[in-house]
């Protein structure tokens, strides 16, 4: 069940992650395009792994470094990170 639960909160995680990326005006400062095309390829390689043992994604540093922690965004990738660490 998580794995299901996991593929759909990743749908919609990628998906704010492209929205933010696309519009730019209404994207906060301290989320740069750099960053946001990162944590897209680490989406891509979460999905591939499935096994936090074999790819842990560097993007929960970057948002406890420089985000807002009440972002909707990184709210949603951190969520996804707890998930994907019980798969």
């Amino acid at each position: 069940m998580n794995i299901i639960n996991f593929q759909a909160m990743m749908e919609e995680t990628r998906a704010l992650v492209k929205e933010n990326l696309t519009n730019k005006d209404k994207c906060p400062r301290y989320m740069t395009e750099k960053q946001l095309k990162l944590i897209l390829a680490e989406l891509d390689k979460m999905e591939m792994a499935k096994n936090s043992h074999l790819f842990y994604p560097y993007y929960p540093k970057g948002i406890s470094d420089s985000w807002d922690y009440s972002d909707p965004l990184g709210i949603k990738l951190l969520e996804l990170l707890e998930l994907y660490c019980k798969l």
